[in-house]
């Protein structure tokens, strides 16, 4: 039985790490690594629309933003995880949840689409952050959760089949953007 392909957009610790716990769950595709743009342009050369890659892509924790045209060359739906929930769309959402010092925090698997953490969300991992919290804990606990997210979903993901995205998680308003950031960091030392 042939499988398609997951090519999983994320560093090569991540990578490994998500491949080999796949593989320990009897998973029959295929899991590669796609560590940068360049190498996602070299994936999606020879694909378009008319002709999709067969696979799934899968970034984790990335920062590559994802061409439309390449998300148009897919036979299975993209998938992000998100190192935040849905109420922290964007780059910085773990330093606004910080500095707003939440008291619950999270991570959100979604279809992957344009504008970036937008798309339809299948599930979200959440737990309790303690007051006082240090940001290194915060990260360590995000890597955990989507580690604890991916895995639960691989089977999902391995899947040849469309996702159920769950209509009743919806991303919030709160821009978490670079720039939202900056803006942030300018007005408190204003």
């Amino acid at each position: 039985m042939t499988a398609a392909p997951i090519a999983l957009l994320t560093d090569m610790v991540s990578a490994a790490a998500i491949s080999t716990l796949s593989a320990a769950r009897g998973l029959p595709n295929t899991v590669f690594f796609v560590s940068s743009r360049a190498a996602l342009d070299r994936l999606f050369e020879p694909f378009d629309a008319g002709r999709p890659w067969p696979g799934r892509l899968v970034a984790f924790y990335s920062d590559v933003v994802v061409p439309q045209r390449y998300l148009d060359a897919m036979s299975l739906e993209p998938v992000n995880i998100h190192p935040a929930p849905p109420e922290y769309p964007g780059r910085r959402a773990l330093e606004f949840a910080l500095r707003e010092g939440v008291g619950a925090y999270g991570v959100t698997a979604h279809v992957m689409t344009l504008p970036v953490d937008s798309g339809p969300i299948l599930s979200v991992q959440r737990f309790p952050v303690t007051p006082g919290m240090t940001e290194e804990a915060l990260r360590y606990l995000t890597w955990r959760a989507g580690f604890a997210l991916m895995f639960g979903l691989m089977p999902t993901l391995a899947a040849e089949r469309p996702l159920s995205p769950d209509p009743d998680l919806a991303w919030g308003a709160r821009d978490c953007s670079e720039a939202a950031w900056q803006a942030a960091l300018m007005e408190k030392s204003a």
